[in-house]
């Protein structure tokens, strides 16, 4: 169940999604950080005389004016159909709210957001709107946040403050210290995504099987705008053999947030990634699909979380080990498998557990796999 704290930043969402349409600002369709997030305080630092100036602050996320932001990579196209920015206060954090200049929602009006999403073989509908969510409710909250340490850290701190409800999300334009599997830093530039989605901390998403779970509803969203997004186990998202995304999973004072970075114009170059572990690394544009952060995020999450409410929470649960093996790479084909309990050695890939573990054949015997990397070998 939700907590507290999420049903009443809810709430308070709700009060001033309607208040805005009352006063015929528009449906919001992002809210900006624009005077950023400082670091925790921890005093004055003991190397700051008495009567000196205070050393500049520390900042979580940069602050953001609005045309910093139209300036960067796809960022103008996002914010195209919004006309100005609106001043609001959530749960004492000062906000701007992109509004979509119209006196209330309306298919239109979500369908002039929609598709920046445009590849050579057109896999976006051009004015496709996002899905709506199964019960009908307002679309998922995201709040665009400046350069900062990571878009997780963000995310933490407005959750403990009250202003993120569940499947609202953290946009960072970059990232000075973007966190990876196994913490891995990785470089952030502008123009990709890196979000940090707020899940609710129960039912599946509180279980083992949350990465395999998360996977399968962002490949069931891909393959809703046909693009034939594949899972590589545990918690990467490849199209053809390529790295395109991941997914991080953490879980701090009952609060579950999944780090989620997904490559629209730039990727990591062969020399950042590890050598013999990792698959090469493509972005959206390399295969010539067209995205920008806010449209591509919007039509991911609405399709997620239609997916999750139509599954759960109407069907009364979900196999997503059997959705996921739908969407899993190489199965039946040879890949190595490098570290976890087996060792660095030759494999077949099988399928997936129930608990989301995966089942590949090493020597003649079925082995079940909690952790460790896995990279194809050329066929």
């Amino acid at each position: 169940m939700p907590s507290s704290t999420g049903h009443s930043a809810r709430n308070r969402g709700s009060a001033s999604h309607d208040a805005a349409i009352r006063t015929g600002q528009g449906i919001p369709v992002a809210h900006l950080l624009h005077d950023g997030l400082p670091q925790p305080s921890s005093g004055t630092p003991s190397h700051i005389a008495p009567g000196q100036p205070p050393a500049a602050p520390q900042w979580m996320a940069d602050p953001l004016p609005p045309e910093i932001l139209r300036a960067l990579p796809g960022w103008g196209d996002d914010l195209a159909a919004c006309p100005g920015f609106v001043p609001v206060t959530v749960g004492g954090v000062p906000l701007l709210a992109a509004r979509l200049g119209m006196p209330e929602p309306s298919e239109s009006s979500a369908a002039s957001l929609s598709c920046a999403v445009a590849g050579r073989d057109a896999p976006f509908p051009p004015g496709g709107a996002p899905a709506p969510s199964a019960t009908g409710s307002a679309p998922p909250s995201v709040i665009i946040c400046g350069p900062c340490t990571s878009s997780l850290d963000v995310a933490h701190a407005l959750a403990a403050a009250g202003v993120l409800p569940e499947w609202g999300a953290v946009l960072a334009v970059s990232q000075r210290a973007g966190r990876g599997q196994l913490r891995r830093p990785w470089e952030s530039p502008p123009g990709n995504i890196y979000a940090a989605l707020r899940l609710p901390a129960a039912g599946v998403f509180a279980t083992e099987t949350a990465a395999i779970a998360l996977g399968c509803l962002f490949a069931e969203s891909f393959a809703a705008l046909g693009v034939p997004v594949q899972l590589k186990w545990p918690n990467d998202l490849l199209l053809g053999d390529a790295k395109i995304g991941g997914m991080l999973i953490e879980e701090k004072r009952g609060v579950v947030l999944a780090g989620i970075g997904i490559n629209l114009v730039s990727a990591p170059p062969p020399e950042a990634l590890r050598q013999g572990w990792a698959v090469p690394a493509a972005s959206l544009a390399d295969r010539d699909i067209s995205a920008t952060p806010l449209t591509l995020w919007r039509h991911l999450v609405e399709g997620a979380l239609f997916c999750y409410e139509a599954q759960v929470l109407r069907a009364g649960g979900a196999d997503f080990v059997s959705c996921a093996e739908k969407h899993l790479a190489w199965v039946g084909r040879g890949v190595v498998v490098h570290g976890g309990d087996v060792g660095d050695c030759p494999g077949r890939i099988l399928g997936l557990e129930p608990q989301g573990g995966l089942r590949i054949v090493i020597s003649g015997r079925e082995h079940i796999l909690r952790s460790g990397s896995i990279t194809p070998i050329p066929s």
